[in-house]
């Protein structure tokens, strides 16, 4: 399995339409878009999950992209979640790839360090 990064950001068509509803006072998110948020679980595909979906907080354009990120085997599934929004989010996805140390690593490190003996002269 390999985990994958998809960013994304409203279609304009959507983003326009949004602004419109807004205009006209509207403010819940459009209901047919609610509707594929809630049913996409159900439809991925078999070795294709989904292990969160994150935004910037506040509602600026000037935001940078919201971020899926899927764990799959099989690229297609990446075209899948794309088709599956067509119309509504744009999609960019990249592999990703782990930066930094896990918890568990830390901790060696942290130990391996505090056993060793010091060879800094006082």
């Amino acid at each position: 399995m390999s985990l994958y990064l998809g960013y994304y950001r409203p279609t304009a068509t959507y983003r326009e339409a949004n602004e419109a509803r807004a205009r006209q006072g509207e403010t819940a998110i459009d209901p047919k878009f609610a509707q594929m948020v809630v049913d996409l679980p159900l439809k991925l595909p078999a070795g294709c999950s989904i292990l969160g979906s994150y935004g910037p907080g506040g509602n600026s354009p000037d935001n940078p992209p919201n971020v899926m990120i899927l764990e799959t085997s099989d690229t297609a599934h990446l075209g899948f979640i794309s088709n599956y929004y067509a119309g509504f989010l744009q999609f960019q996805w990249f592999p990703a790839t782990s930066v930094g140390a896990n918890k568990n690593q830390r901790e060696e490190w942290r130990q391996a360090t505090a056993a060793a003996p010091s060879t800094v002269k006082r």
